[in-house]
């Protein structure tokens, strides 16, 4: 813990700064603001997949499969396997989603199939 009576002026106005935008974070975007405030203050990359999970073929597999062509292909990346997140979201009906921050590909059939109503 930082004491803050032995701050200089220019320190303060940093800390301050850094309170605002986590405070500014957690109004708007309640449960992901610690996540997103990371990523700010680090500097660290969200590199995450949701994948169906089906019977025929584990998802998780397949998954891991397209991962790396799919970053690679999208976002233009070279990544490890270790570095993403693998979510199961059965509300995708097929296929994956893939997010790289705040972007996100969506190649679920539940896409297509709200795009075809």
């Amino acid at each position: 813990m930082t004491d803050i009576s032995k701050l200089n002026k220019l320190e303060l106005k940093e800390l301050l700064k850094k309170l605002n935008l986590l405070n500014s974070l957690k109004k708007s975007l309640w449960n992901r603001w610690f996540r997103e405030y990371r990523k700010i203050n680090d500097w660290v990359n969200s590199y995450r997949i949701e994948y169906f999970e089906n019977s025929s073929k584990t998802g998780l597999d397949f998954a891991r499969e397209k991962a790396l062509i799919s970053f690679k292909e999208l976002f233009h990346l070279d990544l490890k396997l270790e570095e993403i997140e693998f979510i199961q979201n059965n509300n995708l009906s097929w296929w994956i989603r893939i997010f790289y921050n705040d972007n996100m590909f969506d190649l679920s059939y539940a896409r297509f199939e709200k795009l075809l109503k």
